[in-house]
């Protein structure tokens, strides 16, 4: 006969504390020591110990549910078919990981999101590229909701993340440039906080630093349309540094301004990259991308989101190398 699997009785005859201290250790909450939290972790999985779903639903109202929510739709109706784009490979890789594993996924409407924080009834929350200004990963730790951010900053102390090494982002994208004889290279990003733009600024001021070389960077107008933001801000780059000879626009509904306004100046001659998707690969011609690891980034969120419910305790961040697409 096979072994019983152990329970939270066990973890606690363990540990020699009470049922309660080890929810609460598990979960993240009361006010328990650190070093006691942390025994009892180790102990539950020394022990194979995993959080019952079927209890877990009575205590939630959930049940082997996942929900999937990325905030970056809502400010963007104006771009939104290279927006569902991101989103949908996105959540497809997610939801075939969750069935996988014995969960589905439901994605939550943009919309009014902090009202929902409250309500959701779901084992776990994928954040996607979340605002920092929005107070949504704050809001959904008050709460308890065991979540794990997709694109977020992988410094964050809050919460896993699953991430791209925006260094290595920018270090394909100039690695690029320069073997295709270009060397005075720009950004072109928008005004949010978000790791698409802020993280890949800080790396590319890095690069420009190492290099010897002045930062050029175009910021766009996060509030209006992304592709006129990108126009907008290409065609002021370009009168601030008319010798540039290449950009890297990460976000590719700005680099499909970037695009316009490079055809409207004449400038055939500087070459684009930006991340792999609808807008990279329908262009004319194509243009070469970064390949952010969308899909398997969806998939280890996944994976770690589903361990931490039943384990009750936070995994380590991963953090994903890119690649390029090369098309030109």
């Amino acid at each position: 006969m096979a072994a019983s699997r152990p329970t939270i009785r066990d973890v606690a005859a363990a540990a020699g504390v009470s049922v309660a201290t080890v929810s609460h250790a598990l979960n993240g909450k009361g006010r328990i020591d650190a070093r006691t939290r942390e025994r009892i972790q180790r102990i539950a999985v020394d022990l194979g110990y995993q959080a019952n779903p079927r209890a877990r639903a009575l205590r939630t109202g959930a049940g082997n549910t996942l929900g999937i929510v990325a905030s970056l739709m809502s400010d963007e109706s104006a771009d939104r078919d290279s927006r569902m784009d991101w989103y949908m490979r996105t959540a497809v890789a997610a939801a075939a990981e969750s069935l996988a594993r014995g969960y589905a996924l439901t994605l939550v409407p943009p919309s009014d999101q902090r009202n929902w924080v409250q309500t959701l009834a779901v084992d776990g929350v994928l954040l996607v590229d979340p605002d920092p200004a929005d107070g949504l990963v704050t809001a959904l730790v008050e709460r308890g909701m065991p979540t794990v951010i997709i694109s977020g900053d992988a410094e964050n102390d809050e919460v896993a993340t699953v991430s791209l090494d925006r260094a290595s982002a920018v270090a394909c994208a100039m690695t690029h440039f320069r073997a295709r004889g270009h060397s005075r290279p720009a950004l072109v990003i928008d005004s949010g906080k978000r790791q698409t733009a802020a993280g890949t600024h800080h790396a590319f001021v890095d690069w420009c630093a190492l290099h010897a070389i002045t930062p050029r960077v175009a910021v766009a107008d996060a509030s209006a349309a992304r592709e006129e933001a990108g126009r907008a801000a290409t065609l002021e780059l370009l009168q601030r540094f008319p010798d540039t000879d290449c950009v890297y626009a990460p976000l590719d509904a700005i680099a499909r301004g970037v695009a316009r306004a490079l055809a409207e100046s004449g400038r055939a001659d500087i070459s684009l990259i930006t991340a792999e998707g609808m807008i990279a690969r329908l262009s004319h011609p194509p243009l070469t991308a970064i390949d952010t690891k969308r899909e398997a980034q969806a998939v280890e969120a996944t994976r770690l989101l589903i361990d931490l419910i039943r384990t009750g305790i936070r995994p380590a961040s991963t953090v994903f190398t890119a690649d390029l697409i090369v098309r030109d």
